[in-house]
């Protein structure tokens, strides 16, 4: 029920799964839910059980659960879940793993606040390695994972929606959001520190002074958005800095079809959806750094795609090397047309079936 990517990879894969019934190893999809979320999930999932923790004690027949991960668990129902699942009925259970919460408490050790999750730190670990299969997005992710002692662990990269290689819509003016004239920088994901975007800026301010007629659009929103207004105020570059908030689907879209660079200059990343829906669409090169998980497929695949060290002197090079006129960027699409969901679910279903 919650925003963001974790959560919408979920939901999309329930939909995905739900509509290829006939080549899943079992007989029902339930979805456990909190009671007030139940009536909402039946408009729009039909033909789908929902329960709580009332019908699921009560369930009779086998069942193997999957539920997806985010590293901050303490307290929440899936946490429960856990405990119900693999203490009290000692059924089979696969977490599907987003980010890393040792990662995230060392990139935020200077806030006291973090130190309400070190019992996270501590039991994630021990967690993961009690399931009896762990889904990552990445081989960058798997690696900690070993490190962890998780041994069960299978990588199935994220997929990308078919919403995302179709044409965009004609009702978004472009003369009214871009000045043509200029060059225009997209970037959009969440504004966090991973993400790495206060690097970008730091680029921007010795860029600009030579290349006034730069423009970049940051597109939104996260707990590092008001620290990113403040150096750009210190770098005197907040006239040349947009700060856009959340875009839907289709504005996103415009932007990458009409700037001239996206950059994604994360310092960790496990397999962003954003770059996937960047490589799926723009008229321009795509930009991300190697420390994102998608780096491992492309050079595992032989995709030579815009992947870069991670530092302020290699973004004003990227910044220095664009050129206005359109260049072909089919072998970005070629790269991501090899995550549609189509291809990605088989994944899935074969872990069903090893784990079963």
């Amino acid at each position: 029920m919650s925003k963001g990517s974790p959560s919408n990879v979920s939901r999309k894969l329930l939909e995905e799964l739900l509509n290829r019934m006939d080549i899943l190893p079992f007989s029902e999809i339930i979805l456990f839910s909190k009671k007030k979320h139940i009536e909402y999930i039946k408009e729009n999932f039909q033909n789908l059980r929902v329960i709580s923790y009332t019908e699921l004690s009560k369930i009779s027949e086998d069942y193997l659960v999957h539920f997806p991960m985010l590293p901050l668990i303490f307290p929440n129902s899936k946490f429960l879940l856990y405990l119900h699942t693999r203490f009290i009925r000692r059924k089979k259970i696969i977490i599907q793993y987003h980010g890393d919460i040792r990662t995230e408490l060392k990139s935020n050790f200077k806030d006291p606040v973090s130190l309400i999750h070190l019992l996270s730190y501590i039991f994630v670990p021990n967690l993961l390695k009690n399931a009896d299969r762990v889904i990552t997005h990445s081989y960058y992710m798997k690696g900690i994972l070993e490190n962890y002692g998780v041994l069960k662990s299978v990588v199935i990269p994220n997929a990308v929606d078919n919403y995302w290689f179709q044409p965009c819509s004609n009702s978004i003016c472009v003369n009214e959001l871009l000045d043509k004239s200029k060059l225009n920088i997209f970037y959009h994901g969440r504004l966090s520190w991973e993400k790495g975007v206060d690097l970008l800026l730091k680029a921007a301010g010795d860029y600009v002074k030579s290349n006034p007629n730069t423009r970049i659009y940051l597109a939104g929103d996260g707990p590092q958005k008001n620290h990113l207004k403040e150096l750009c105020s210190k770098l005197d570059i907040e006239r040349k800095v947009i700060f856009m908030g959340h875009l839907n689907k289709e504005e996103i879209k415009f932007f990458l079809k009409n700037v001239d660079l996206a950059i994604y200059p994360s310092r960790f990343d496990n397999f962003p959806l954003a770059v996937l829906e960047a490589l799926s669409c723009a008229n321009c090169p795509i930009y991300f750094s190697k420390n994102i998980g998608i780096y491992d497929f492309a050079i595992r695949d032989g995709f030579e795609l815009n992947f870069f060290e991670l530092n302020s002197q290699n973004i004003i090079k990227i910044f220095e090397s664009i050129k206005k006129e359109k260049m072909s960027v089919s072998y970005q699409v070629n790269f991501a047309n090899r995550y549609s969901w189509d291809l990605i679910v088989p994944k899935y279903v074969e872990t069903y079936n090893s784990v079963l």
